[in-house]
Protein backbone atom coordinates (compact mmCIF):
# COMPACT_ATOMS: atom_id res chain seq x y z
CA UNK A 1 0.00 0.00 0.00
CA UNK A 2 2.98 2.27 0.83
CA UNK A 3 4.84 1.77 -2.69
CA UNK A 4 1.75 2.22 -4.45
CA UNK A 5 0.87 5.86 -2.33
CA UNK A 6 4.74 6.62 -2.52
CA UNK A 7 3.97 5.78 -6.32
CA UNK A 8 1.18 8.18 -7.14
CA UNK A 9 2.84 11.19 -4.84
CA UNK A 10 5.94 10.09 -7.38
CA UNK A 11 3.81 10.35 -10.97
CA UNK A 12 1.94 13.37 -9.17
CA UNK A 13 4.51 15.30 -8.59
CA UNK A 14 5.96 14.97 -11.94
CA UNK A 15 2.89 16.06 -13.82
CA UNK A 16 2.80 18.77 -12.17
CA UNK A 17 6.23 19.96 -12.92
CA UNK A 18 5.27 19.03 -16.50
CA UNK A 19 1.89 20.69 -16.98
CA UNK A 20 3.40 23.48 -14.82
CA UNK A 21 6.44 24.02 -17.57
CA UNK A 22 3.79 25.13 -20.63
CA UNK A 23 4.47 28.46 -20.99
CA UNK A 24 1.08 30.71 -22.07
CA UNK A 25 2.70 33.65 -24.48
CA UNK A 26 1.11 37.24 -23.15
CA UNK A 27 0.16 39.92 -25.50
CA UNK A 28 3.15 42.33 -23.63
CA UNK A 29 5.22 38.64 -25.00
CA UNK A 30 4.00 39.47 -28.60
CA UNK A 31 4.04 43.26 -28.74
CA UNK A 32 7.70 43.36 -27.94
CA UNK A 33 8.61 40.56 -30.24
CA UNK A 34 6.85 42.95 -33.22
CA UNK A 35 8.80 45.70 -31.64
CA UNK A 36 12.10 44.09 -31.71
CA UNK A 37 11.77 42.65 -35.21
CA UNK A 38 10.19 45.96 -36.81
CA UNK A 39 7.51 44.79 -38.13
CA UNK A 40 4.65 46.80 -39.82
CA UNK A 41 1.05 45.92 -40.57
CA UNK A 42 0.82 42.91 -38.34
CA UNK A 43 -2.12 40.72 -38.08
CA UNK A 44 -2.07 38.39 -35.15
CA UNK A 45 -3.87 34.81 -35.46
CA UNK A 46 -3.97 32.78 -32.12
CA UNK A 47 -3.72 29.19 -33.05
CA UNK A 48 -3.55 28.14 -29.53
CA UNK A 49 -2.84 29.62 -26.17
CA UNK A 50 0.91 29.08 -26.63
CA UNK A 51 1.22 29.57 -30.22
CA UNK A 52 0.68 32.19 -32.59
CA UNK A 53 0.64 33.00 -36.31
CA UNK A 54 1.98 36.53 -36.84
CA UNK A 55 1.59 38.02 -40.44
CA UNK A 56 3.51 40.88 -41.73
CA UNK A 57 4.10 40.32 -45.37
CA UNK A 58 6.05 38.65 -47.29
CA UNK A 59 7.14 36.85 -43.86
CA UNK A 60 5.06 34.27 -42.29
CA UNK A 61 5.91 33.95 -38.41
CA UNK A 62 5.09 31.00 -35.79
CA UNK A 63 5.43 32.51 -32.01
CA UNK A 64 5.81 30.43 -28.83
CA UNK A 65 7.89 32.60 -27.44
CA UNK A 66 10.53 34.98 -28.14
CA UNK A 67 13.22 32.44 -28.11
CA UNK A 68 10.49 30.14 -30.17
CA UNK A 69 9.61 31.12 -33.31
CA UNK A 70 10.00 30.32 -36.91
CA UNK A 71 10.14 32.84 -39.47
CA UNK A 72 9.39 31.83 -42.44
CA UNK A 73 9.29 33.67 -45.83
CA UNK A 74 6.15 32.69 -48.15
CA UNK A 75 5.80 31.84 -51.52
CA UNK A 76 4.03 34.33 -53.60
CA UNK A 77 1.69 33.04 -55.97
CA UNK A 78 -0.76 36.01 -57.77
CA UNK A 79 -0.84 38.06 -54.55
CA UNK A 80 -0.97 35.40 -51.95
CA UNK A 81 1.85 34.66 -49.91
CA UNK A 82 1.59 31.04 -48.56
CA UNK A 83 3.93 30.18 -45.60
CA UNK A 84 4.37 29.50 -41.68
CA UNK A 85 4.23 25.86 -42.41
CA UNK A 86 4.11 23.30 -39.70
CA UNK A 87 2.45 20.00 -38.28
CA UNK A 88 -1.34 20.75 -38.46
CA UNK A 89 -1.19 24.28 -40.24
CA UNK A 90 -0.22 26.76 -42.63
CA UNK A 91 -0.76 30.24 -43.12
CA UNK A 92 -1.60 33.04 -45.94
CA UNK A 93 -1.23 36.38 -46.57
CA UNK A 94 -4.23 37.36 -49.33
CA UNK A 95 -3.76 40.43 -51.64
CA UNK A 96 -5.60 38.65 -54.59
CA UNK A 97 -8.30 41.33 -54.90
CA UNK A 98 -10.43 38.43 -57.00
CA UNK A 99 -9.94 35.98 -54.12
CA UNK A 100 -10.68 38.47 -51.34
CA UNK A 101 -13.89 39.68 -53.10
CA UNK A 102 -15.40 36.48 -54.61
CA UNK A 103 -14.05 33.54 -53.35
CA UNK A 104 -17.15 31.53 -50.78
CA UNK A 105 -15.14 28.27 -50.14
CA UNK A 106 -11.59 26.72 -50.11
CA UNK A 107 -10.23 23.21 -50.84
CA UNK A 108 -7.08 21.55 -49.77
CA UNK A 109 -5.89 18.75 -51.45
CA UNK A 110 -3.40 16.02 -49.88
CA UNK A 111 -2.91 12.43 -51.25
CA UNK A 112 -5.62 12.75 -53.74
CA UNK A 113 -8.67 13.57 -50.40
CA UNK A 114 -10.10 16.70 -50.70
CA UNK A 115 -11.70 18.94 -47.90
CA UNK A 116 -13.44 21.91 -48.37
CA UNK A 117 -13.63 24.88 -46.00
CA UNK A 118 -16.25 27.78 -45.74
CA UNK A 119 -14.34 31.38 -46.86
CA UNK A 120 -15.28 34.66 -45.61
CA UNK A 121 -12.79 36.76 -47.01
CA UNK A 122 -9.95 36.81 -44.19
CA UNK A 123 -6.97 38.73 -45.84
CA UNK A 124 -5.01 36.61 -42.94
CA UNK A 125 -6.12 32.59 -42.92
CA UNK A 126 -4.72 30.00 -41.23
CA UNK A 127 -5.34 26.18 -42.91
CA UNK A 128 -5.67 23.99 -40.65
CA UNK A 129 -5.48 19.75 -41.18
CA UNK A 130 -3.96 17.33 -39.36
CA UNK A 131 -2.87 15.97 -42.78
CA UNK A 132 -0.51 19.00 -43.12
CA UNK A 133 3.25 18.11 -42.54
CA UNK A 134 6.29 19.75 -42.51
CA UNK A 135 9.05 19.88 -44.76
CA UNK A 136 7.04 18.79 -47.14
CA UNK A 137 3.55 19.66 -47.30
CA UNK A 138 2.62 18.38 -50.52
CA UNK A 139 -0.52 19.87 -50.79
CA UNK A 140 -3.33 22.00 -53.52
CA UNK A 141 -5.21 25.14 -52.45
CA UNK A 142 -8.18 25.92 -54.75
CA UNK A 143 -10.30 28.68 -53.70
CA UNK A 144 -14.06 28.69 -55.60
CA UNK A 145 -16.57 31.08 -55.91
CA UNK A 146 -20.17 30.44 -54.78
CA UNK A 147 -21.00 29.03 -58.78
CA UNK A 148 -17.72 26.92 -58.21
CA UNK A 149 -15.43 28.63 -60.73
CA UNK A 150 -11.66 28.40 -59.73
CA UNK A 151 -10.45 31.80 -58.96
CA UNK A 152 -7.17 30.47 -57.46
CA UNK A 153 -5.15 27.15 -57.42
CA UNK A 154 -1.72 26.60 -56.25
CA UNK A 155 0.55 23.09 -55.19
CA UNK A 156 3.03 24.38 -52.01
Amino acid sequence: MKRITLTFICFSCVWLVLTGCKKTVTQNEIDQFINSKNLEQVSIQKLSDDEYYIFSSPYVYIYRGSSGYVKSSGLVKEKIVIGGLQKGSIGLIINNLRVLREAKTYSIIIDGKTREYEYHGEKYLIIKDHRIWNPTAQLKIIFLSDQNEKIFETEY
